[in-house]
């Protein structure tokens, strides 16, 4: 009994030097994540390694082979996304979140127009709104002052966002006029074309210890908040209510929710969508 204790403190001991070491290696706080969420990610390395069987044998692991905290780090901060996934969430987006945008826009006689895609791993959302911008608003996006301001942690995910280069299987929701329209064959590949890139800024950065940003009318922040401890949830919420002008737009993931003690700062626009609008 006593074996199986010492043996279970043991690991719980090594889990957090893995957890430090990514820190002091990486400069990436993993105490923000849920602890059962790092454990898988953790496990899916020390199986691929095929080296470690315990947390304390994958560290020593780690400090001898320091490349792996890459690794590692990589599938810590996994990158799911695609062109206009979720498509319902991009209707509602197209159809009844921007056409207000700019009419309280126009209301206010200004043509400034700022979005935050955060959390915007390779980069196909924050491209996804620059795509739905030059549909909706066609010659007259030229008419407007528009930032859409995209930032990651994962630095080399931002460098694949930043090039703007993607596989046949990234585009499979978007129409072949619109690749035609918005993209260059290159090769087995596809590069979007300058008029779409130049609408989005890409930055690293981290939404817990990160600098705090303001004066956004829409804010994305969609499947990254589920890997996120509760009181880090609610931090980060108030962080963009705190980003987002009067009457801006909060936009999460299907399976996110705000609890209620910020609830009650946005008015909810659509429940299925997750779409949220400060009062």
């Amino acid at each position: 009994m006593l074996l199986t204790l010492f043996m279970v403190l043991d690991e719980e001991f090594a889990f957090n030097l893995v957890k430090r070491g990514i820190l002091k290696r990486k400069g990436v706080d993993c105490s923000k994540y849920r602890d059962n969420y790092l454990r898988r990610r953790i496990d899916h390395r020390m199986k691929a390694t095929g080296v470690a069987s315990s947390y304390r044998e994958y560290y020593r692991f780690l400090e001898r082979n320091p490349a792996e905290y890459d690794l590692l780090l990589d599938g810590i901060t996994i990158n799911v996304t695609d062109f206009f996934r979720d498509r319902d969430m991009w209707n509602a987006f197209t159809n009844d979140v921007l056409p207000q945008q700019l009419q309280e826009m126009n209301r206010r006689k200004s043509k400034l127009l700022r979005i935050w895609s955060a959390g915007c791993s390779i980069g196909e959302e924050p491209y996804t709104i620059a795509i739905i911008l030059h549909e909706k608003l066609g010659p007259t996006l030229n008419n407007f002052f528009v930032s859409i301001h995209a930032t990651d942690i994962d630095a080399k995910a931002l460098e694949v966002a930043r090039a703007g280069i993607y596989d046949a299987h990234a585009l499979r929701n978007l129409s072949r006029a619109q690749i035609v329209r918005y993209f260059d064959k290159l090769g087995s590949k596809y590069r979007l074309k300058d008029d779409v890139k130049r609408l989005v800024k890409f930055q690293q950065h981290d939404l817990i210890s990160g600098r705090k940003f303001s004066h956004f009318d829409i804010i994305f922040c969609r499947n990254v908040m589920i890997y996120f401890r509760k009181e880090l949830q609610k931090r980060l919420l108030l962080d963009f209510l705190a980003a987002l002008n009067n009457g801006g737009y909060l936009i999460l993931g299907k399976t996110e929710s705000i609890p209620g003690e910020v609830l009650d700062k946005f008015i909810c626009v659509n429940i299925r969508e997750r779409i949220y609008r400060k009062k």
